[in-house]
């Protein structure tokens, strides 16, 4: 019997997600996925053609038909409140709370099996998304109102605010990042694999990138193409034609035991393999992640190659070579001298390509640059809210309607756990980066050589 690919669903959340989710479903038909994809929000004023998808649509009027589709079977409005969540996350968080009923019915529409991929997306500079999602992934991982819990696998792809962003969304991204990794009162581990993306670092790429082809598209059009671009990567090691698959379970197993598994993907598409070879795709994809980060502090890699089958099968691309070349590759340029810590090899063979592409998933690197980026705007949030008996006002500037309370209490907890995680990530980066060991010492303590 012909194994049949690992089934993913996309749950998307607040508007900036519920673009991304869209865009896949419309343009891309793919057997893991099929029509298991759910956009959910607090309003349905973001819903709105016009307002969230008018310029995709208008890319291709055959589009209209499916976001009908969409509209009638796969959009979820939660919550009561009139003007939604805007940019308070915490009104996000409540509102898939008091409503995850909802949510949940929409959610058991997917039919998600016992062991399934759910890939959550959310933007997290916005309240819906950021506040929803992470309460949504705990739930559904912990709870016991979701049947098909079970041994499903919770990747979560947040995306970064633009460098030019009020300080409040840059106290959401902190919040969200936080709530994504640890949640709850015990600080489980949330999402089993957290994908960081930044908007900046996207746009710099494609602003060269259009320097040379004269491209011009919307912004948040062609950020959503490259996001795009690494779910459909991610997904392919699943697939019939991989040479060595990459489960799930591998992407996030092994990071869990480490204690550090958050990654950012890193691309390199179109490669003529006439031409390129797969060092060199994967040095091209390593100097475009898609997050502001130092990949000599990077201590864990999965390689994703997708080459045309003729180049397969006439052996120009193999595993064995992939996995060899990975392992010369990661020791130039992972944290340590022996390449990091963790790394996987996939070679998928395709016959609906003709180019080399190629995605570096760089995992436990050193979140100083992107914490360092929001840091200052958070504590200029922070410090500017007025605390009362223990707790602080969130309210949106935008709309005075959107208001709600949160303690310093809980404030202090999100700062507590992202400060243990990162000074965990900075020790297995130091453990990586540390010098050889005595081998001929522990070759003796192990009983070897001892006459």
């Amino acid at each position: 019997m012909e194994e049949q690919p690992t089934r993913w669903s996309i749950i998307a959340s607040g508007e900036g997600a519920n673009r991304i989710a869209f865009l896949y479903y419309a343009k891309f038909k793919n057997p893991a996925i099929g029509d298991r994809v759910l956009l959910l929000n607090t309003t349905m004023a973001d819903m709105k053609p016009e307002k969230t998808f008018e310029y995709t649509l208008s890319k291709d009027p055959n589009l209209v038909e499916t976001f009908e589709k969409i509209k009638r079977e796969k959009i979820c409005i939660f919550g009561k409140s009139p003007s939604g969540a805007g940019n308070n996350w915490k009104v996000g968080e409540n509102e898939a709370w008091k409503d995850f009923d909802s949510i949940r019915r929409y959610i058991t529409n997917l039919k998600i099996g016992g062991r399934d991929v759910i890939f959550g997306i959310c933007t997290l500079g916005g309240g819906t998304g950021n506040g929803s999602l992470p309460f949504i992934i705990h739930e559904m991982k912990y709870g016991r109102s979701i049947i098909a819990g079970g041994e499903n696998s919770y990747l979560a792809m947040s995306i970064m605010p633009y460098e030019f962003e009020a300080p409040q969304r840059f106290f959401n991204a902190i919040c969200g990042i936080t709530r994504l990794l640890k949640y709850g009162e015990e600080g489980k581990q949330n999402a089993d694999m957290l994908l960081l993306v930044d908007n900046n670092e996207i746009e710099k790429r494609l602003e060269k990138r259009d320097e040379k082809t004269e491209a011009k598209e919307e912004r948040y059009y062609r950020i959503n193409q490259e996001i795009i671009k690494a779910i459909r990567m991610m997904i392919a090691p699943g697939g019939r034609k991989s040479k060595a698959t990459i489960d799930v379970s591998d992407y996030y197993q092994l990071p869990s035991n480490i204690g550090t598994y958050h990654f950012t993907p890193c691309l390199s598409m179109g490669n003529d393999p006439e031409i390129i070879g797969m060092e060199t795709a994967m040095e091209t994809a390593v100097s475009r992640p898609m997050a502001p980060i130092d990949p000599k502090t990077a201590t864990m890699a999965y390689v994703i190659v997708v080459a045309p089958s003729k180049y397969v099968e006439d052996g120009t691309f193999s595993q064995e070579g992939l996995e060899q070349t990975t392992q010369d590759w990661a020791i130039k340029s992972l944290a340590g001298k022996r390449g990091g810590l963790l790394r996987y090899a996939s070679l998928v063979s395709s016959e609906d390509t003709e180019t080399l592409d190629v995605m570096v998933l760089l995992g436990g690197f050193s979140l100083g640059k992107i914490i360092g980026m929001s840091l200052q705007k958070y504590y200029d949030f922070k410090e500017s809210l007025r605390v009362e008996e223990g707790e602080v006002e969130l309210l949106d500037a935008s709309d005075p309607m959107i208001r709600v309370k949160i303690g310093i209490h809980d404030l202090e907890v999100i700062e507590k756990r992202m400060k243990a995680y990162i000074a965990l990530t900075e020790e297995r980066i130091r453990h990586a980066q540390k010098g050889e060991l005595d081998i001929k010492k522990k070759m003796t303590e192990w009983g070897f050589g001892t006459k």
